[in-house]
């Protein structure tokens, strides 16, 4: 049992704590957690898989850049709801579980004359529809101060649940997951095959692989592909990294997810844009169901983008631009080009390590996650505008 050791004053939103501090035994419970986590030894408890245990309530960090009210939404899909602060020695356990800012359950009024801060707990159920003319709270891990933020931008956010007890408990272990594909046969080739339809349907209906293909790629629809990208990628980066600081093996899953944070981190460019295309918003919260899964499922969903290249590079002729100024230069394509190869490599190494560990893979669960991020590069490419008559 762990006893308090301190006693300090604490803040929560401008109201004033007393309280014995357990941050001792905030570490001590994580630590064991993860311990036990790390270890594969099958155990039963009372949250669900790769949810943390505090008190009599269950939690867990989502990596996924949110509004409040989707982040709201998503954790309500869960089974769980959006995570409200109960208690001071609660806050110092959410600090530990994230090092970028997330959403909490509640709002501020945004009046500077009243900075009261008004947590919603289980049985106080706030309407979404209010949210107008209030400020939604977020948390800052490091200082673990609370302040106020637009509801409308995006966070990352903690969900949570009541801990089951008695007979309901969920057994956590790393045993292989049925259903697996037969043996002899690729696990990838798979996945690959259930979005024939899906890959063809992009090459022939993008207005920007359409100009690409023709020859005659004008650079206002260069440049709207290249900030779409953009953005994706410096979104994805964040995520990426928030699911790797969690990783405590060093094996080839690792490791590819590090290289292609590197490869994600050289390639997009700090936009300033606001508010997010739809496209996007709908691409990131669909890490939600991702992000909680096997390191190998994150494979999975990031192999979509780098095989749907490596497809179109096999089916687009190296455009011969012409001299028209309205059009990309010969050596802008070949740029493109020279990049879109690169991902040919990458494909190859997400089909290495999936192959490698599709035996621990429930394949209706890949083949779902492959085909819904291979949606989100069909939304992406139909986000990119083209003017088919060129610019000017």
């Amino acid at each position: 049992m762990c006893l308090p050791r301190s006693l300090k004053t604490q803040s929560l939103g401008g109201v004033e704590y007393q309280l014995e501090v357990t941050m001792k035994c905030v570490l001590f419970s994580l630590l064991v957690t993860w311990t036990l986590a790390a270890s594969g030894v099958e155990q039963d408890s009372p949250c669900p898989p790769q949810w943390l245990l505090f008190g009599h309530r269950c939690f867990a960090f989502y990596p996924v850049w949110s509004s409040w009210s989707t982040a709201h939404s998503l954790c309500s899909q869960t089974g769980g709801d959006f995570v409200s602060l109960h208690s001071p020695e609660e806050l110092q356990f959410i600090r530990q579980l994230t090092n970028s800012p997330v959403w909490l359950g509640g709002y501020l009024p945004q009046q500077n004359d009243s900075f009261a801060l008004r947590i919603r707990d289980r049985t106080n159920q706030m309407q979404e529809k209010s949210m107008v003319g209030r400020a939604c709270i977020e948390m800052d891990p490091k200082s673990g101060e609370l302040h106020r933020a637009s509801c409308e931008e995006l966070r990352f956010y903690i969900c949570c649940s009541r801990a089951h007890s008695g007979s309901t408990v969920f057994t956590r272990s790393r045993k292989p997951a049925a259903p697996g594909v037969l043996r002899g046969v690729n696990l990838f080739s798979v996945m690959w095959g259930h979005t024939d339809m899906l890959t063809e349907g992009i090459l022939h209906w993008s207005p920007f692989l359409r100009q690409l293909r023709s020859g005659h790629l004008t650079k206002s629809c260069y440049t709207s592909f290249v900030q779409q990208e953009a953005l994706y990628l410096h979104r994805i980066s964040s995520t990426l990294e928030a699911l790797i600081s969690g990783l405590q093996e060093a094996d080839n899953t690792r490791s590819l997810l590090l290289h292609t944070l590197k490869h994600y981190r050289h390639r997009n460019k700090s936009l300033v844009v606001s508010p997010l295309p739809q496209w996007l918003l709908y691409s990131l919260q669909s890490f939600h169901l991702v992000v909680l899964e096997e390191p190998i499922y994150w494979l999975v969903a990031l192999s979509a983008r780098a095989s749907l290249y490596s497809y179109l590079l096999e089916k687009l002729p190296l455009p011969k631009p012409g001299p028209n100024p309205q059009l990309v230069s010969k050596s802008v394509a070949n740029t493109l080009y020279q990049e879109w190869k690169y991902e040919v490599t990458w494909t190859l190494r997400y089909q290495k390590v999936i192959k490698e560990q599709q035996d621990q893979v429930n394949v209706f669960k890949a083949i779902s996650i492959f085909r819904e991020h291979m949606m989100n590069q069909k939304s992406f490419f139909k986000a990119v505008t083209c003017n088919t008559e060129g610019d000017g």
